[in-house]
Formats: C-alpha cells, sequence, structure tokens
C-alpha cells in the first residue's frame, strides 16, 4: 500500500498544479478563439496601405543619382508616403527615404512627419495623445523588432498605438489594448514568459511531463481501486 499511498500524494500535487495551468490555457484559449484575429491585429484601425503611385515619372530623379550616393545597395523601392513619391533604398540594413522629386533625404524622419504617416494610415479620428521614439528598453508589444521605432498614441477608446520606421516611414506594426490582453494570454497559453515566440520552451514541457506523471499515477491508484474492490467481492 505504500505505493497507493506515494501515487496518491503524487497525484494530489501534480493535479494541483497542472489543474492551475489547464485553467490558465482554458480562459486563454477562450479569449483567443472568441475574439475576432482581424480585429486582434488591429486592421479596423488602418488604411491607405496600398496608396496609388501618383504624378508623371518624367519629373522624378533618376536612380542613377540617388545610388551613387551609397556603396552599398541592397534594395531601392519606389512608393508614395504621404501621397507624395520617395525612394525608399536599403544600404547597409538601413532604410534611407529619399524624395524622388527633388533628391532630398528626409531619413530619419521627425516626430511632427513620423504623426503625419501614423495618422494618414489611422482610419479613426482620435487626436494623437502622444509621439515617442523608442531606441532603447522596447516595450513587449514589440517582440524582437529592430529599433528605433517611433511609437504614436492616439486617445481612442482601445489605446491604440502606431510603429513608424524613422528610416523608411513605413508603418511597422499597431497595437491597441485589445492586442495586448491577446499577447498577454498567449504568453499565458504557450508559458513563453520571456519573448512569447517559443512554443517548445522548458516551461511548457515540464507542464507535460508533470501531467504525464499524474496520469501515470491515477493509473496506479486505479489499478489499486479496482484490486481493493475484487478483495471485497471475494470476501463477501
Amino acid at each position: 500500500m505504500k505505493l497507493a499511498a506515494q501515487s496518491r500524494k503524487v497525484h494530489w500535487w501534480f493535479n494541483l498544479v497542472i489543474g492551475i495551468q489547464l485553467l490558465l490555457w482554458s480562459v486563454s484559449g477562450f479569449y483567443m478563439v472568441v475574439v475576432n484575429l482581424d480585429f486582434i491585429r488591429g486592421n479596423h484601425l488602418v488604411t491607405n496601405l496600398h496608396p496609388p503611385l501618383g504624378g508623371p515619372a518624367a519629373r522624378l530623379v533618376p536612380t542613377s543619382r540617388v545610388l551613387q550616393d551609397f556603396d552599398s545597395v541592397q534594395s531601392l523601392t519606389l512608393k508614395p508616403v504621404l501621397d507624395h513619391p520617395y525612394y525608399i533604398l536599403e544600404s547597409n540594413g538601413a532604410f534611407h527615404l529619399i524624395d524622388a522629386v527633388s533628391g532630398i533625404r528626409h531619413s530619419p524622419i521627425d516626430a511632427d512627419m513620423a504623426a503625419a504617416v501614423a495618422r494618414y494610415h489611422y482610419s479613426g479620428d482620435a487626436p494623437i495623445a502622444a509621439v515617442t521614439l523608442i531606441s532603447e528598453n522596447p516595450p513587449s508589444e514589440l517582440y524582437t523588432r529592430p529599433l528605433p521605432l517611433w511609437r504614436i498614441d492616439f486617445a481612442d477608446r482601445i489605446n491604440s498605438s502606431f510603429y513608424i520606421d524613422p528610416g523608411s516611414a513605413e508603418l511597422v506594426t499597431r497595437r491597441h489594448d485589445f492586442w495586448r490582453i491577446f499577447d498577454f494570454f498567449w504568453m499565458l497559453h504557450i508559458m513563453d514568459y520571456d519573448d512569447r515566440t517559443d512554443v517548445g520552451n522548458n516551461f511548457l514541457r515540464a507542464a507535460i511531463l508533470l501531467a504525464t506523471v499524474s496520469v501515470a499515477a491515477g493509473v496506479v491508484l486505479l489499478f489499486y481501486s479496482f484490486a481493493g474492490r475484487r478483495r471485497r467481492h471475494s470476501s463477501s
């Protein structure tokens, strides 16, 4: 009976720990399933993501003139920013914003232009609450995205934040309170309390191991339970 007593103790304590995690898995999974994923991604918050490139091409600065100022170029793209044509040039891992009409370099963009870009892409009408350049100690909602980034906060009901690349003036990502709740539940769901991207972390492995041991202890208790019933029936 010593094995049965030990199995009962292991089963009880391990079930207590796993039961808490099962509750967290259930609550977090419920939220992630019920709330629409497009809403979580903030698709309703953005507009003008693919504006057309207008104006005659003849008045644009030749790309050869743009390229001569850089030793190494990985890519060169022509696209509109605030309805004006710009070259976005990538050189040595950094992006540069160059006016395609005047040839003037505008990167890194300042706070006013970052706010203007965010306002251009924002589908709502709430005022801007804050504009912050994040160059270190980024919030967890940025994960591993490279810095620096401009953060533009809007004073709407869900505390929307737009992140703008100061080099390319592109909208990198958007965040809001429902996304932040989703991210918190995702952290609890996969048990990655660091960068929330590792679905094969040691905490999750430990939970699986505890659950397996708890099930094994339950099987032992079930065996002793059936054995005890058979003994009682045979003695009666």
